[in-house]
């Protein structure tokens, strides 16, 4: 018995290092030299009440770039007379959906930047991680290792009192350079507000490159179902960053 007990604090013991290993390789990532990409991003909502689904989509480019002085997007014409176009005609059709200025919105220029330089958001995410299992685990034919980690994230007043649970698990996959290649993370939770329940459930899945000394998300995609006070929402998300 005490031999297994031995055993069992050896393997924690190894999985908090490597998980420390990761958070000084990340430390490392801090760079400010030029990157440039063009940006690719679409989404997909169906949001369900007493009447009919309703399905919004939309797509768009653009260029971005970032260095030791700020952020830059380049929004193209095209994409900017479309808005215009779906603007027009919603006065004119007031229920008429507006896709791509519902995708321009859901480009945020803070998320752009941590996108360009992700390794100090990725420090944040793991600040809260306990490791509950490490293994070797190749990552799209890239040899690597996976941490599977339980989060606890800290959460305001204002939301917390409204939850019964909230799980929130992730891993996050490492190459043999000591940086990571890829992290997803899922989050369910349930609660109730004025004595109506809710639910939902969240899922992410982060793809990396390092570029001089910066992480950059080259891929993002994410799913968001939401369910309560009488309706439900299913949105899906897709960005993808080619280098330049």
């Amino acid at each position: 018995m005490r031999f297994s007990i031995l055993l069992l604090l050896t393997g924690l013991a190894l999985s908090a290092g490597s998980l420390d290993e990761l958070r000084t390789s990340l430390q490392k990532l801090q760079g400010t030299e030029p990157v440039k990409a063009s940006l690719e991003h679409s989404f997909w909502r169906q949001v369900t009440d007493d009447k009919k689904p309703v399905i919004t989509q939309g797509r768009l480019s653009a260029h971005i770039e970032a260095n030791g002085q700020g952020l830059r997007m380049l929004w193209n014409q095209p994409t900017l007379q479309q808005a215009a176009r779906e603007l027009a005609a919603q006065e004119q059709e007031p229920d008429r959906g507006t896709p791509t200025r519902m995708a321009l919105k859901g480009v945020d220029p803070l998320e752009a930047a941590e996108a360009l330089n992700h390794a100090e958001a990725l420090l944040r995410d793991l600040s809260q991680a306990r490791v509950l299992e490490e293994r070797s685990e190749a990552w799209q034919g890239r040899p690597a290792k996976v941490l599977v980690l339980k989060l606890t994230p800290r959460l305001p007043e204002a939301q917390r009192k409204y939850l019964k649970e909230l799980r929130v698990e992730a891993k996050v996959w490492v190459g043999p350079d000591g940086l990571p290649l890829a992290f997803t993370s899922s989050v369910a939770y349930k609660g109730s507000r004025f004595f109506i329940s809710f639910e939902g459930q969240q899922a992410q899945e982060l793809q990396f490159a390092r570029v001089g000394s910066r992480l950059v998300v080259v891929r993002a995609t994410s799913e968001d179902q939401q369910s309560g006070f009488g309706a439900s929402s299913q949105t899906k998300k897709t960005t993808t960053l080619t280098l330049l």
